[in-house]
């Protein structure tokens, strides 16, 4: 399961992947890291190729997403200081989905086969300052959202009352085998991503 963290003042946005189980998916210029994108190449990649990973990199979208659901930092800077919820996804079995690479930049080889595949080798990158974030980057396959199914919903623990309960009423009437759990403060730790 992965986790995405969200804050409660556009609800909206939070229903969306409920109701309708999908996620959306954002490019790179929208990212909150200026230093994202960013790779070398070994001399051996035509200029061809050089600018059609970056026409990919422009217009392929992905959904951010963590690996752990208790991390505070990400509470706090996601999900609006603990005022927001978590919600646990399963990625659907065409969704393709990867690992964030903490560290230096991409290196781009010719051995990789596409510019596509290039270029979410180079969206698979990010400085090692994120690594708090364990983030998985699921990529839309067309259009703008990545199809899950949703699983869980944990509640933040400085979320609004009467924003709990109705989410907990829309929850249950639009999938009762969605789980939803309340806060649990001894869950709670910063996880390393080692």
């Amino acid at each position: 399961m992965f986790y995405k963290f969200r804050s409660l003042d556009n609800l909206q946005f939070v229903l969306d992947i409920i109701v309708n189980q999908r996620l959306y998916a954002a490019t790179l210029e929208t990212m909150n890291d200026p230093m994202e994108g960013y790779y070398t190449h070994e001399s051996d990649i035509p200029g061809e190729a050089i600018i059609a990973l970056e026409e990919h990199k422009k217009s392929l979208k992905f959904s951010s997403l963590s690996r752990y659901d208790n991390n505070p930092l990400m509470w706090a800077h996601y999900a609006n200081g603990c005022r927001g919820v978590v919600i646990g996804v399963e990625f659907k079995d065409d969704v393709d989905f990867r690992d964030v690479i903490y560290g230096a930049h991409s290196q781009l080889s010719e051995k990789i086969p596409t510019t596509l595949e290039r270029a979410k080798r180079v969206l698979s990158y990010k400085s090692d300052f994120w690594r708090y974030e364990d983030e998985v980057r699921a990529f839309a396959d067309k259009g703008s959202y990545v199809p899950v199914t949703v699983k869980e919903i944990m509640l933040g623990e400085r979320t609004d009352r009467s924003q709990k309960a109705l989410l907990k009423k829309i929850v249950s009437a639009v999938d009762p085998k969605i789980q939803i759990q309340e806060w649990d403060e001894e869950k709670f730790y910063v996880h390393t991503g080692q």
